[in-house]
Order: structure tokens, then sequence, then C-alpha cells
């Protein structure tokens, strides 16, 4: 009798840990989630604004530019080393995705920051004044071996999806203040060419910041801030990449929110049909920068943080959380079940 009830109590065991672990997976693996800075620090959110983590607990250095590794596990990000701003330099910092194991990439006392992975995880590009002047660069985060891609002044580099090129801003260097655009070029800093034709000497300031690849590597996102006589106008832009289709602008946040913004860091989403961009509305009292979510299709615009603090710098990642290594076995068995 005693055999029996064992017998039936292991039997029990093993058809409920399967359904147990299944059910672990399916409640704590996020498909989908973002990365940010609040103030000084690195938090993580869901899609919607829920289930707010901090990451980074440092009363000394300030931390920005977090952006995932393509598989998801870890998070680049730059690391201002004194908030005091008695010591000057930035480094680039990796870490694990729930914060831990944060390991320092470069070690130069100079502006090491916006750091972009490869897409297959084992190089970072970066921006950096160690040339002298802002230049773009790509480290191997294996090796640490640093290799510069641009001369002429630049910055902000992104990684195309397929690994080939590299978008990156570019000073236009004139009298006075210097124009800046978009370019692209190829990963080992050949063929560098603007994505749109640069600023015309007669038209108003134009300074394009920020480029970001979309998912299929035919679009790159920035903002463009135009100075006119009577104030600039900053405005979201969409532009084809090796088209001839003229640049999109994204006029109905402005219709909105107003002309008096300022923008700290975009990033496509949801397969490129929506984005996330950091806004400040200016004419606001204790104004401070908030995240918003923008469909491209619906033209829905949504606000997803509401502290009394700065969130800037969003970057979005598709895919299972670290908590689980079988987040892909989890997803296939979700969508059989939706589909049954």
């Amino acid at each position: 009798m005693n055999r029996l009830k064992t017998n039936v109590l292991l039997q029990t065991l093993i058809f409920l840990f399967p359904c147990c672990f299944l059910l672990f997976c399916v409640t704590t693996v996020v498909d989908a989630k973002i990365v940010f800075c609040v103030d000084d620090d690195i938090f993580v959110m869901e899609d919607d604004g829920s289930r707010r983590r901090r990451l980074t607990h440092s009363t000394q250095a300030i931390h920005s530019y977090p952006r995932w590794s393509p598989d998801g596990t870890q998070i680049a990000f730059t690391r201002y080393m004194d908030n005091t701003k008695t010591q000057t330099s930035s480094e680039v910092f990796i870490m694990n995705a729930d914060g831990t194991d944060p390991q320092r990439l470069t070690h130069n006392n100079v502006m090491d920051l916006d750091p972009s992975w490869s897409p297959d995880g084992t190089q970072i590009a970066f921006s950096s004044t160690r040339s002298g002047e802002w230049g773009v660069f790509i480290i191997d985060v294996a090796t640490l071996v640093v290799t510069q891609l641009t001369d002429a002044p630049s910055a902000s580099p992104d990684w195309s999806p397929d690994g080939t090129q590299i978008a990156f801003e570019r000073f236009i260097l004139r009298p006075g203040i210097a124009p800046k655009t978009i370019y692209v070029m190829d990963t080992d800093g050949q063929h560098q060419h603007p994505v749109l034709p640069d600023p015309d000497i007669k038209d108003p300031l134009t300074l394009r910041y920020f480029p970001r690849w979309s998912a299929d590597g035919q679009q790159i996102l920035f903002y463009e801030d135009k100075w006119f006589k009577e104030g600039d106008v900053l405005r979201l832009i969409v532009q084809q990449v090796g088209g001839r289709k003229k640049k999109k602008e994204i006029t109905d946040i402005n219709d909105r929110l107003g002309n008096n913004l300022n923008l700290a860091g975009t990033s496509w989403m949801e397969n490129d049909r929506s984005m996330l961009v950091s806004i400040k509305i200016n004419d606001k009292p204790n104004a401070n920068y908030d995240i918003y979510r923008y469909g491209f299709e619906t033209r829905g615009l949504r606000r997803l943080t509401r502290e009394a603090s700065d969130e800037k710098w969003p970057d979005w990642t598709e895919g299972a959380l670290s908590v689980s290594p079988h987040g892909k076995l989890t997803t296939q068995w979700a969508k059989i079940k939706v589909e049954k």
C-alpha cells in the first residue's frame, strides 16, 4: 500500500513539474522590454511602463546611453566617472541584463560614449574624443582592441541590422556653428556618404542627431533641429536608406505637444511598427523628460512615464528575459496554445 502511494505521488510530481515549469516561464519571461535612464541611473520596464526596476545604484557616477545586446542578455552603457564633473571622462561599460557583473571596456580618461552593439555581439561602436576631436571607433569586446573609423568630426554610431554598415552623425565644417547631418559608412570606415543631401548654406542652421536603423535595415530614424529666426523647431525624421524618397517628418507629435520640445533618445520597437522617444515639453512648469510610445500606423501617442524625474535614452529589445534560458521554447509553447 505504501509503495502504491509512493508511485502515485511520483507520477503526480512528474506530471506537475513540467506544467509548473512552463507556467513559471510564461509568467516570468517577457517578450519585450525597455531599458532607459532615470536621472543618473539605468532602469528597465515593460512596454506599457509597468514593472519599473532599477539596475544601477551609484552615488558617484552618472549612467547614460544604455543599449541592449542583440540577444538581450547584456546592456552596454556610458558611465561618467564622477558626477561632480571634477573628472571629465566617460567610459564604455557592459553589464548583465539584471544589472550584475559590470565590466569596464575603455580606460582612456577621455569622453567615450554612445555604444552600439554589432549584430553578432562581438564588437561595440562608440563615440570618442581620444583622437583630439569627436570620432567613431569600434572595440572588440573580447580583446578590447580599438579601431578608429572616422577622421572628420563625427559621433553617435548605430550598427545596421545586417552588420555591414554604421550610421553616424557628421559635422559639416563651415564658418560659425557647424551643421550636423547623418552619414552611413562600411564597418571598416570606407564609403562614407550622407543618407540625404547636406543642409544648404542658405538654409537655417540644421542639426541632425542620433540615427537609429530600423529592424529591416531600410530606414533610419533620427531627429532634426532647425534654427529659425522665430525659434528652433525639433522634428523626428524617418529617412529611406539608398532610395530617392524624401524624408518623412513625424509632424503629429509636434501638433499635439507643440514645438517647444527637447528630445533625448529614440528607439524602434515592435518590428518597426512603433517607436520610443524621450520628450521634454518646455512649456510645462517643472518640465522633465518622459518616455512616450508612438505607433506609426495608428499615430497613437502614449506616455509611459510620469515621475518627477528625467526619463531618457530608451532602448527596446525583443525576446525573452535572461532569467530563463528557455525563452524560445516557452514562446513557441505559448504560440501553440494561442493557435489551438
